[in-house]
């Protein structure tokens, strides 16, 4: 690294990957080890979808109302994973099938994007943070100190993604959520702005093989061994 860039770079770790990887269960498992703040950008693109469908169908494609949305709604996200909108928990309601064949729609316009981009640099700025994504590495954060691009095959997403949806309480076709997980595969590796792809100085963490504690375990020592966070020879809780 050349001398003097350390000081620029941000104490964020930068978490991206493709859907049904496990990046919002690994992330918050990461900021909780370590301390740090979490933020999950995934749900507050999935706030501004689950808004934007109850509206008529002929407003659901108005870029200009899916902005507008992204700019003014009041979304909060707790430690727990909890997400609030306007002061009511949505928590349950974004992870709907049907708001996750929606979000694509409103993560491909660039305005929305940049409307939510520029909350989670301020809330990322704040204190060390872990966000995870699709493009926290890239666009959000290219400065961050430690990138990770989480990855899985797709037969492991899918079945990761049923037992989440499971677990939750919601039936899961199988052969459903893969046409959904294949289709956002595609709109993310596509759109103009903000697309999915591997950071060039991203760390790659195949979990095909790892359950989740081992991942955990994993993110956390790449981030203690970074200078810039200044926990080297601080042990583990």
């Amino acid at each position: 690294m050349p001398g003097g860039q350390v000081i620029h770079m941000m104490k964020v770790v930068a978490i991206d990957g493709p859907v049904g990887v496990g990046k919002s269960t690994v992330a918050a498992q990461v900021a909780a080890e370590l301390g740090f703040r979490h933020l999950d950008t995934g749900a507050m693109y999935r706030v501004v979808a689950w808004k934007l469908m109850q509206l008529p169908v002929e407003q659901q494609d108005n870029h200009n109302i899916m902005a507008d949305l992204a700019y003014r709604l009041r979304i909060s996200l707790g430690a727990s994973g909890e997400v609030t909108v306007d002061g009511h928990d949505v928590t349950d309601a974004i992870r709907d099938e049907a708001v996750s064949r929606f979000v694509s729609r409103v993560a491909d316009v660039r305005t929305v994007r940049e409307a939510l981009v520029a909350q989670q640099r301020r809330i990322g700025s704040e204190r060390p943070a872990v966000l995870e994504g699709r493009d926290i590495g890239t666009v959000v954060f290219p400065d961050a100190a430690c990138k990770i691009y989480l990855d899985a095959s797709p037969e492991v997403r899918v079945e990761r993604r049923v037992a989440q949806l499971r677990a939750s309480g919601r039936n899961a076709d199988r052969a459903e959520v893969r046409a959904n997980l294949m289709e956002r595969d595609a709109r993310d590796r596509v759109r103009p702005w903000g697309a999915l792809r591997v950071a060039e100085d991203a760390t790659i963490v195949d979990s095909t093989c790892f359950d989740e504690a081992r991942v955990v375990e994993i993110i956390c020592a790449l981030v203690r061994e970074n200078p810039v966070f200044g926990l080297h020879g601080v042990a583990a809780p």
